[in-house]
């Protein structure tokens, strides 16, 4: 049994009903028409996987947006739910990612239902697919110019200690980290960011300048780190993130925990409904 999540999020209210009669249509015409509910102010996404449980929902697939994904997947906690993605919005990674590069074909993929076991990382009690970030955070980066104040990014760079794997522990000035299971399609170096390696990769930037952040803010953004001077790749499948506490931890914009932390791949854990075209 199919259950359906749609949300709306960065979508307009027209555009999403439109695409909403779209779905329903398509999904009667592959006969994989299933139970459906929307993510509104009174129904939550968690209230909304509570719901596919109890009715004893088999495969689970979320309807919006990267973060519409990502939200469904942190709060599906480890349950054993076979799941698909549906991306509303055409500016989507991770229906790149998959091979998912219309409604049509989303849907199509959907019915086919080529199951691939996926690398599922987890922080805390967060499960993800995608990546999680720290330091520099997005909203300063999207704002920074020549004409705006440095004023929020007066200390670029802080002291950072870490534990690799259990075995060594790194201690460096950062001024911005992420650690990835995958990342969008423009940060272009095919080995990092494997969501089917068993491996996580993790990258620090290292001693960076207010000036250097500006020079290299679309890196920044789209997580291609690795182009930046001073950056270290490491890969490994568990980082115990431990100074500076109380230091936010950030997926999708949203913080998602605080230092101390740990950060775990889970390998081939996810079972997730992919597209032949998919780039891993």
């Amino acid at each position: 049994m199919y259950y359906y999540i749609l949300d709306s999020h960065k979508l307009s209210l027209q555009k999403f009903e439109s695409l909403q009669v779209e779905l329903q249509g398509l999904l009667a015409e592959f006969n994989i028409s299933g139970d459906m509910g929307r993510v509104t102010a009174l129904r939550s996404m968690a209230d909304l996987i509570e719901t596919a449980s109890q009715r004893g929902a088999k495969t689970i697939v979320a309807c919006g947006s990267d973060d519409t994904f990502n939200i469904m997947l942190a709060l599906l906690k480890g349950r054993d739910f076979t799941v698909g993605f549906i991306p509303l919005d055409q500016s989507s990674y991770l229906g790149k990612i998959l091979g998912l590069d219309s409604l049509h074909t989303a849907v199509k993929t959907i019915a086919a239902r080529r199951i691939e076991k996926i690398d599922l990382a987890i922080c805390g009690n967060t499960y993800f697919m995608s990546f999680i970030e720290f330091g520099i955070n997005r909203d300063q980066l999207r704002g920074l110019s020549l004409w705006n104040s440095f004023n929020p990014l007066s200390s670029p760079t802080y002291p950072l200690t870490l534990r690799i794997d259990g075995s060594y522990t790194i201690q460096t000035n950062c001024a911005s980290g992420i650690i990835a299971n995958t990342r969008p399609l423009t940060a272009d170096v095919p080995h990092i960011a494997n969501p089917t390696d068993g491996l996580l990769d993790l990258m620090l930037v290292e001693n960076m300048s207010k000036r250097e952040l500006m020079k290299y803010r679309d890196l920044l953004l789209s997580g291609s780190l690795e182009h930046i001077p001073h950056t270290s790749v490491i890969k490994c499948k568990r980082v115990e993130l431990l100074e500076p506490r109380g230091l936010p931890i950030s997926m999708s914009d949203r913080i998602i925990t605080k230092l101390p932390a740990t950060v775990e791949i889970i390998p081939r854990r996810l079972k997730m409904i992919v597209g032949k075209n998919r780039t891993f």
